[in-house]
């Protein structure tokens, strides 16, 4: 089992750390370049609702993540400081309502690379697991 943490600051120009520690982290576990993509493509978007839904834009406040790698499995958290949200009440960017809008594809990107696992609120902030198999 392999474990790395990364805590940063709460704003978009973080992702470049964000994205080096992932990029090593998979590389050690020897991922595929393919699967690198995707896991970088879903971490960002994860990072981007971390910051823009749960903190606020309150650049103040952290976002962290963590990664957990076994045999067969990845398990990714991203960690706010907000109030969380029900996946299930999102709306799907694809219906013909929301075809069009600018924004709301994140969740849906992230749920066709990873599965949602959890997600984990208490009075500091909320966690989303993602759990990847990695290829």
């Amino acid at each position: 089992m392999s474990r790395s943490d990364i805590i940063l600051p709460g704003r978009y120009s973080e992702y470049e750390l964000l994205s080096g520690f992932i990029a090593t982290f998979a590389k050690r576990e020897r991922y595929s370049a393919l699967f690198i993509e995707a896991l970088q493509l879903s971490m960002k978007e994860a990072f981007v609702n971390a910051i823009k839904h749960g903190n606020g834009g309150r650049e103040d406040l952290t976002v962290s993540c963590r990664l957990l790698a076994t045999a067969n499995t990845l398990l990714a958290c991203i960690r706010d400081c907000g109030k969380g949200f029900n996946p299930q009440e999102q709306p799907s960017p694809v219906t013909p309502l929301h075809l069009f809008k600018l924004s709301g594809r994140g969740l849906y990107i992230i749920q066709s690379i990873a599965e949602i696992v959890a997600l984990e609120c208490d009075g500091h902030g909320c966690t989303l697991m993602l759990r990847y198999i990695p290829y």
